[in-house]
């Protein structure tokens, strides 16, 4: 499934921003680690359908260790069957990054409610 979704993609990027961003959210305890922390903002982005385009990314995960049950993979065939596979990448990259941002802004202005995002998604 994540071939047929995301192609030859090995690794995913992220911006140094968002890689701040979800460093400090682990640090404060809550999320275990950093790539909790970039599904959780993906799956945010999806639901919302919000994006965030960044031109700079640094290297961050492989796909695999993002989406090791192939959901994302799943779900952007769903959403975005036209698209290419490198589409998709990029498409999923941006939901992530978009979603990193809302998580770290709720965190800041201390309104971040796990449980009100999990009757969102």
């Amino acid at each position: 499934m994540l071939a047929e979704a995301f192609g030859d993609a090995v690794t995913i990027p992220v911006s140094p921003k968002s890689k701040t961003q979800m460093k400090q959210l682990v640090s404060q305890g809550l999320f275990k680690e950093q790539r909790d922390v970039w599904r959780l903002g993906a799956a945010l982005g999806i639901s919302r359908g919000q994006k965030k385009d960044v031109s700079k990314r640094d290297t961050f995960q492989n796909i695999n260790s993002l989406d090791p049950d192939g959901i994302f993979a799943a779900l952007m065939l769903g959403l975005y069957p036209d698209n290419t596979p490198k589409e998709r990448v990029a498409i999923l990259i941006e939901h992530a990054e978009w979603g990193i941002e809302e998580l770290f802004h709720q965190q800041e202005i201390g309104i971040l409610d796990f449980s009100a995002l999990a009757s969102t998604l």
